[in-house]
């Protein structure tokens, strides 16, 4: 099985600076850790809202050309959408009240990594997904998939065995885990055709049995008619909107969004934006974590090999993506409900920061 655990960053990279712990081991031969990221002093923050992002590289606007091209992916968003003027009835318009603040700010100094005790070891761990609530973390250790809990987020994780994985799916494609940490979000392999999720009874017990597609009908259909393949699903911390690459096989890619109501089946997938987040198969934008308000979405940039974060000023999918902030060496960046507090993993370790 492909394990996205293998990855390794450079010591040095353009735009980012390590930071080496002081405590503990890491498993990479170095204690290199992400440091502080701030796009009111780095130069990090690209973008801004004169239609295009500086973010959006060149190869997402030059291959890819415009949203046409990925006309597959589901079709284009409801009028009004994503990369187009706002028009969904909670974005701001003439007579509507100000924007509030974003739950997770634009110039968050991200500092102090610490390793997550027990998920980090001497093995190579990459993280997956966290709840929101900091209660529950998905990560790989050496390929294989974990999930810890605690009681409470201030306590240190207990981590079992690891998820006994039906036939025919994997985390090889990323994995999440629903709000509540009782579903387990997975990507079928090796088609990359279906999401399907696995269940338990509470939150100190392991998942188990099959893995059910029924709440993904429409997204998986979708899959069947167009031909595309997926990879790193994330649900927003509301449980209505869900996030997932969507590749045609050796051709473009970008990410595509489902929602739903309560707990009613996701909807096909529309494209989330035009441009910004397209790339080749090889050059993916894969989602890693959303913000508790819907408002910042998180992903790894395989064409720069950095996390980046993506803006909007409501959580209507909607509302353009447009700011860009580089969180530069992390993978798997994903915030708690204050965001205030940032998982992500690096140089084999699974870290968390302060802002």
């Amino acid at each position: 099985m492909t394990s996205t655990s293998s990855f390794r960053f450079p010591a040095v990279l353009v735009g980012c600076v390590v930071l080496c712990s002081a405590a503990g081991a890491c498993s990479s031969e170095a204690n290199d850790h992400p440091a502080g990221v701030s796009s009111a002093t780095g130069g990090e923050q690209a973008g801004g809202r004169a239609g295009t992002s500086a973010g959006a590289s060149a190869a997402g606007a030059g291959n890819n050309g415009d949203s046409g091209a990925l006309a597959g992916e589901g079709g284009a968003p409801p009028s009004g959408a994503a990369g187009e003027a706002p028009a969904a009835a909670g974005d701001v318009g003439t007579g509507q009240p100000p924007l509030t603040p974003s739950a997770c700010s634009e110039t968050a100094h991200w500092s102090g990594a610490s390793e997550v005790s027990p998920v980090s070891s001497a093995a190579d761990e990459a993280l997956l997904s966290v709840t929101a609530d900091e209660l529950d973390l998905a990560f790989l250790r050496a390929g294989m998939l974990y999930v810890a809990h605690r009681a409470e987020a201030s306590a240190a994780f207990s981590v079992g065995s690891a998820v006994a994985i039906p036939t025919g799916w994997s985390a090889a494609q990323g994995a999440s885990l629903s709000p509540d940490g009782m579903r387990l979000l997975l990507v079928s392999d090796p088609d990359q055709k279906k999401l399907g999720e696995m269940t338990r009874t509470s939150r100190t017990d392991a998942f188990g049995g099959a893995v059910d597609e029924t709440a993904f009908a429409g997204v998986n259909g979708d899959a069947v008619y167009t031909g595309k393949l997926y990879a790193y699903p994330v649900v927003s911390p509301g449980d209505d909107q869900l996030f997932v690459n969507s590749t045609f096989p050796m051709g473009p890619s970008t990410v595509v969004v489902a929602t739903r109501r309560g707990t009613d089946s996701w909807s096909p997938p529309v494209l989330l934006t035009s441009k910004l987040l397209n790339g080749q198969s090889t050059t993916r934008r894969l989602p890693t974590g959303v913000s508790a308000d819907a408002r910042k979405l998180f992903y790894f940039n395989e064409e720069s090999m950095s996390e980046e974060a993506r803006f909007r000023d409501t959580p209507s999918i909607a509302s353009p993506l447009y700011d860009m902030v580089s969180l530069g060496m992390r993978r798997g960046a994903t915030p708690n409900i204050a965001c205030n507090r940032l998982y992500s993993s690096a140089t084999g370790d699974v870290v968390v920061e302060k802002d």
